[in-house]
């Protein structure tokens, strides 16, 4: 059974991220810049055939494609917050570890401060600590 700490690899969440701040800001609006210019120019098939199946399909197509942009265009904007939802967690993690290890510290600190103070008072002459136990021995 583990000891019921949590490990956290900051290093890995903040180059996580990264990457995908990268993908949000200089990959994905370029991607998704590059899909709006493609499809700007609208529905372009049927344009001779006014039939109510070509009409039906090209109302079914502008709905899927603009939803498909809208999705895209989300999908950057999520992307966003997750890479700042993944930096702030890595900086809170780091900020928790490094407040656990000056905890940590000071209370070594404090236990070997009141040691010393201990074996001052039970040695004021300040003889060495030695094991002063009967080993059973008799002289």
């Amino acid at each position: 059974m583990g000891d019921g700490s949590i490990h956290v690899e900051t290093g890995g969440l903040t180059e996580f991220a990264g990457d995908v701040r990268f993908y949000a800001e200089q990959v994905d609006p370029l991607d998704v810049d590059r899909s709006k210019q493609s499809f700007s120019a609208g529905i372009t098939f049927g344009t001779k055939n006014a039939s109510e199946a070509v009409l039906q399909a090209k109302e079914n197509y502008a709905k899927a494609l603009a939803n498909s942009l809208t999705n895209l265009t989300r999908f950057v904007e999520a992307a966003r917050i997750l890479a700042v939802a993944a930096e702030q967690a890595a900086k809170d993690f780091s900020a928790v570890d490094d407040q656990s290890a000056r905890s940590i510290n000071n209370i070594n600190y404090m236990l070997t401060t009141a040691t010393d103070q201990a074996q001052a008072a039970r040695y004021p002459d300040g003889r060495p600590l030695t094991d002063t136990r009967d080993d059973g021995e008799t002289s």
